[in-house]
């Protein structure tokens, strides 16, 4: 072979030798490319998900909205200023709601439509100064008492009842589907009397104020509090020692544990850290 052709093949093989080494260094830099740009990625989606699992556990739990039964005319208890509702049982639910973290909305009624209204599942819970009573427990259930109450026996200030005793053919006021018109339809048939049912305490208050009716029975707390507001200008007065002992207790539909778990333990917090007191001094200090 000439020296000509040598020279010729060896540059041709020259040229394909650095054409390989070319075409190698490609595809490492575009192997080592692809790899630096997955990692980030990775990392990126990884970052991620902690973000999103961090939020989630930050986030504060949905705050429960609980639908409350409750009248609107039974001072301290409920009462309503300037349109507004306000007394002892609102402050205490008030209190337990805050404490945990539940939205109250308020479903106002007449008192003898609260049990069947919870019966109904129409509303969650009730609050109107509600005797804790047996025939009332077979269907909705109550909290622990939030509040020692018992009945009275009220008369105009000017009335000749001094005791039971003289109740003989008495005309007696009491109100729907409470303990106290029980107590009265007892003492009207052990007395010779007779009962007037009506639906508002302002009505029962009238009613013997006006000569219709001779005694009221209503639950002691109440009454007192009229009185001591009234001062010496109240109409009416207090027979004798309370006629019974009870106590009043939140209620909530049968059978709905976890609600009722709820409101205990409000109540047990707000006992405890010294609200409750706070708001009974607010309706009932010496």
């Amino acid at each position: 072979m000439n020296s000509s052709l040598k020279k010729m093949l060896m540059a041709l093989l020259m040229v394909a030798f650095v054409t390989m080494l070319a075409a190698c260094g490609t595809a490492e830099e575009s192997s080592a490319g692809e790899a630096e740009v997955d990692e980030p990625a990775t990392e990126e989606t990884e970052t991620e998900g902690t973000e999103e699992d961090a939020a989630e556990a930050t986030e504060p739990e949905e705050v429960r909205e609980v639908s409350v039964a409750v009248v609107q005319d039974y001072p301290p208890f409920e009462y309503v200023v300037d349109g507004d509702l306000v007394g002892f049982d609102i402050d205490i639910i008030e209190a337990i709601a805050e404490n945990q973290g539940l939205e109250i909305s308020w479903e106002i009624m007449r008192f003898d439509g609260i049990i069947p209204a919870l019966q109904a599942n129409q509303v969650d819970a009730a609050v109107s100064a509600i005797t804790i009573r047996e025939d009332r427990a077979e269907v909705v259930d109550f909290t622990a008492p939030y509040f020692e109450s018992g009945l009275s026996l009220v008369v105009p200030v000017d009335s000749e009842i001094n005791s039971v005793e003289d109740l003989e053919g008495a005309q007696l006021v009491a109100k729907q589907g409470t303990s106290g018109l029980e107590k009265a339809r007892e003492f009207a048939e052990e007395y010779n009397g007779d009962v007037t049912v009506l639906q508002e305490d302002a009505t029962m208050y009238m009613e013997i104020i006006s000569g219709n009716g001779d005694a009221m029975i209503n639950d002691y707390p109440s009454v007192a509090y009229k009185i001591a507001l009234d001062g010496d200008d109240s109409d009416v007065r207090i027979i004798g020692d309370r006629l019974t002992g009870e106590d009043y207790g939140i209620a909530v539909s049968k059978g709905a544990e976890g609600l009722l778990e709820i409101f205990d333990a409000g109540l047990a917090e707000i006992m405890e850290n010294g609200t409750y007191d706070d708001i009974y001094n607010t309706y009932f200090a010496e």
